[in-house]
């Protein structure tokens, strides 16, 4: 929409005032493009020259987007700099792609003839709320005879939003099923209502009674039953009939909008892992029915157990079998953060250099697994236990309250240590000194502080011959 404007003819008026005449008509040519192209519907207005690309701030509502934006703009007065740094901050989708599209050449090739070029895009504030937003350009003034152009910035996030809710809906019940046939090679539709099946897609596994996709319609609870009865490994199967009956998807869907499971199926003598996988299709209307799709998950499972090998491995001590310095240390000091208490306890094998003198390196190896052995088995699941490094471990024993708590766990660990045979030993035996720290519950401690405090205990239980232990008193 365009509105007639009369600009002011210089010759009208007398000499001395002529120049005020043309700054109104230059105001008048500035403002022009502003109220023609843009009205009242942009919160942030600024006038950009062509030329120099300097800005001018034209309009500003005071709404919260705005301030972030001037401050912005005080701080990069051409548009070229100003425009870069927005779109880097402020814009998280397509970011890339919008950098081009405001390049200054780029605007004045859609401008030139008098158009509105807009660009619509996704805005995050500096509270990290996201929002849709568009920005505008326009020219100041007519095509023949312009040295601005606007640039302009609105939300439109109300009606981009229902925009894309009427547009988007049947495209992405569309992509959803899309996504499922390409993914799954068993692919259905069911009906809520009545328990109906179609095929949608059929490459995998056919269940006894099924045909090809098309509109022909199944019964639900006859086809999964059949399904599980020929299909699921027997140990798995009477799991299988109630995760798979109608009444349970039923339930399920009305609780969330995915429904997943796992299970193993026997074909041709061997074992698989398959998933099946319950979506609405329209999650906010679901009696428009489900989908239901199937696939095998075997290099899933072995890529996860592959995973879980490398993970195991990386934490290890090599020698001893138990958690390794790194991830020992890691863990407790994760304990610590979450505000786990407990016994904290250093291990230092007394004359263990003796022992690789006297004895050799293969009997003081089976010394250093023989402790790491007995520190886990007397240890229970949630406890940390790992190798320091050479003949010294600790032990973080959570949820032990105090000294008397404690000593039950240290005095198990010395009866299997003076119990423990070695032949080459003879009858010498060899002996654990152990320094302790009660670390409560939500101390804000660090683990190099309990170790220091813990170790100097150490030194003092091998002041003493014989299995010992000290406790740091506060």
């Amino acid at each position: 929409m365009r509105f007639n404007v009369s600009f002011l003819d210089p010759n009208d008026y007398p000499e001395d005032q002529k120049r005020l005449v043309d700054d109104f008509n230059s105001r008048l040519r500035d403002c022009m493009g502003v109220v023609t192209a843009l009205g009242k519907e942009y919160h942030t207005i600024w006038l950009v020259g062509r030329n120099d690309l300097k800005m001018t701030l034209y309009r500003s509502t005071g709404v919260s987007t705005v301030k972030g934006m001037v401050d912005m703009a005080l701080r990069h007065v051409t548009y070229d700099k100003f425009i870069e740094t927005y779109v880097d901050t402020y814009v998280v989708d397509r970011a890339e792609a919008i950098q081009k599209d405001v390049k200054p050449k780029v605007i004045m090739d859609r401008i030139k003839d008098g158009d509105l070029y807009t660009i619509d895009y996704m805005r995050m504030d500096d509270e990290g709320t996201i929002t849709w937003h568009q920005m505008a350009f326009a020219l100041a003034g007519e095509p023949r005879d312009y040295d601005k152009f606007i640039l302009a910035f609105r939300d439109v996030d109300k009606v981009v939003r229902k925009h894309m809710a009427d547009k988007l809906n049947l495209r992405e019940q569309l992509d959803i099923v899309g996504a499922l046939c390409r993914d799954y090679y068993n692919v259905f539709k069911i009906d809520l209502d009545t328990g109906n099946v179609m095929i949608l897609k059929l490459d995998g596994y056919v269940t006894k009674g099924m045909d090809k996709p098309g509109d022909k319609l199944y019964d639900y609870d006859t086809l999964s039953k059949q399904y599980v009865r020929d299909r699921v490994y027997y140990e798995d199967a009477p799991a299988m009939y109630d995760a798979l009956s109608f009444e349970t998807v039923k339930k399920k869907m009305m609780e969330t909008d995915e429904y997943v499971s796992s299970y193993r199926v026997l074909d041709d003598g061997e074992i698989h892992y398959c998933q099946f996988t319950y979506i609405p299709v329209n999650p906010a209307n679901k009696q428009s029915g489900i989908l239901a799709g199937f696939k095998n998950v075997d290099d899933v499972v072995e890529g996860a157990k592959e995973r879980e090998n490398l993970i195991t491995l990386a934490e290890t001590d090599i020698m001893t079998g138990i958690l390794n310095r790194g991830s020992g240390e890691k863990k407790v000091r994760s304990a610590f953060a979450g505000g786990k208490g407990g016994l904290f306890c250093v291990a230092d094998i007394d004359s263990f250099k003796k022992i690789n003198d006297t004895y050799g390196h293969f009997v003081g190896d089976q010394v250093i697994r023989g402790v790491a052995d007995i520190l886990r088995e007397e240890s229970r699941d949630k406890d940390i236990v790992f190798r320091l490094g050479g003949d010294e471990y600790v032990v973080f024993a959570q949820g032990i309250p105090d000294e008397k708590t404690g000593r039950k766990l240290t005095d198990r660990i010395f009866k299997r240590i003076n119990a423990f045979n070695i032949p080459e030993l003879g009858e010498e035996n060899f002996s654990v000194s152990m320094g302790a720290v009660i670390v409560h519950p939500k101390s804000e401690v660090t683990f190099e502080e309990i170790y220091k405090l813990a170790d100097a205990c150490v030194y003092k239980s091998k002041e003493t011959k014989g299995n010992i232990i000290t406790y740091y008193e506060e």
